[in-house]
């Protein structure tokens, strides 16, 4: 008996639902979907933003300049540069030991200029890193373009 009166149930649901989907898509009026104008009246009223094309454009990925890929650093401390990127209003650097930057060292989002110094370096290790440009005012799209990455070694002590 529960499952005869589920079925019956379901079967009204699905009567009522077409209904008022098919009223609804051919423009029915009454209580049915145009609401009488009042969505072309609600979007008059708070008209939608105008799209800025500038927030689209992603960064370009940045020119990596020091310290070279597999570069010996023999100090505790070493500054990564780059070339500045047009249009990039800061950077977010990464410096691991791994290539995967699953063990980070430094994890910077907002780099203002195009140089990073990395203090702690430990003796007989190799680092990885990689630095990406960020539009810090594209939060609606792409803020950020693609990592540009390398690597340097920091030999052990003879």
């Amino acid at each position: 008996m529960k499952i005869l009166v589920s079925l019956f149930a379901f079967a009204m649901t699905l009567t009522l639902a077409s209904a008022s989907l098919a009223e609804e898509a051919h423009g029915g009026g009454g209580h049915g979907g145009g609401h009488g104008g009042l969505t072309e009246k609600m979007n008059a009223l708070f008209p939608q933003p105008k799209a800025d094309p500038a927030k689209n454009e992603v960064p370009a990925k940045p020119e990596l300049e020091s310290p070279g890929y597999y570069q010996a650093i023999k100090a505790d401390k070493t500054t990564l540069t780059w070339k500045a990127v047009t249009g990039a209003d800061e950077y977010h650097v990464q410096v691991a030991t791994d290539p995967n930057f699953k063990w980070l060292v430094a994890n910077e989002y907002s780099v203002k200029n195009n140089s990073f110094e990395v203090t702690g370096l430990e003796a007989g290790k190799h680092y990885f890193w990689r630095v990406a440009a960020v539009k810090s005012h594209n939060w609606s799209t792409f803020r950020k373009s693609f990592f540009a990455m390398s690597m340097f070694e920091t030999p052990a002590a003879k």
